[in-house]
């Protein structure tokens, strides 16, 4: 199965993880302060969010990654940090897993 990429652009990614993280931000900026644009802002950032977990989700899901589990997991308990961690991190689990297989495969 190995690495299959994003059926989206890796930056779009990217955009929409960091757009989310700060539309979080100003909303709660927002709310603190009582404007007017908190509704506004809660749609922007929830449709901004929904987006980025489904899409994190799937690729999740689809590539074999080392500790997809807790991965998963992660991504219902803190969504916002997980995703971006999980960005920067996509390659390096993907390597570690094919490796750690190949090593049980030997061992086997």
């Amino acid at each position: 199965m190995g690495n299959q990429d994003f059926k989206i652009d890796i930056k779009i990614v990217w955009i929409l993880a960091i757009s989310n993280v700060l539309l979080n931000i100003v909303y709660i900026l927002f709310l603190m302060l009582h404007w007017e644009l908190s509704p506004t802002l809660t749609t922007a950032s929830l449709i901004v969010f929904f987006a980025t977990w489904v899409i994190v989700i799937s690729d999740m899901t689809k590539n074999k990654i080392y500790n997809k589990s807790f991965w998963i997991t992660s991504m219902f308990v803190l969504p916002t940090i997980t995703a971006i961690f999980y960005l920067v991190r996509k390659d390096n689990l993907i390597r570690f897993e094919a490796r750690f297989s190949k090593s049980v495969q030997t061992v086997s």
